[in-house]
């Protein structure tokens, strides 16, 4: 492709790339601690599913603050504004978890297409509803 054809190419904002990239580190975390303790300590598929969310939420709002979208300022109004999206893609990612797996889908296969639905819902709340300010 010439530099002109990439040119005239959309531009992805640089947050975008961030946010998919912080979003690929929680979604390892999330998932692999799923993947432990469903597959190998046994845990019920609804406890094991609420582990890995919640421990991915550190990992989640840290990167998405600092990396995404360089927001410096010590706001409880951000960590107040991505509880309440948290709190929703909680009861989103658990039901879509669960019904898919009782469809047939395996957990991991779940859990992926339940990060796929709310990967973009999420990327406008967090740039302009968690992160505004």
């Amino acid at each position: 492709m010439t530099a002109r054809a990439w040119s005239t190419l959309p531009r992805v904002p640089a947050s975008a790339v961030r946010y998919v990239a912080a979003g690929m580190l929680a979604y390892v975390v999330d998932t692999g601690t799923l993947w432990v303790l469903y597959h190998l300590v046994g845990f019920p598929l609804w406890l094991a599913t609420t582990c890995g969310f919640w421990l991915s939420f550190a990992v989640n709002f840290t990167t998405q603050k600092y990396f995404t979208f360089g927001v410096r300022s010590d706001s409880t109004g951000q960590l107040a504004r991505f509880l309440v999206v948290v709190g929703l893609n909680y009861v989103a990612t658990l039901g879509m978890v669960t019904g898919f797996v009782a469809l047939g889908a395996s957990a991991i296969v779940a859990k992926t297409i339940s990060v796929a639905i709310l990967t973009v819902v999420n990327y406008f709340l967090y740039r302009f509803f968690v992160f505004r300010d």
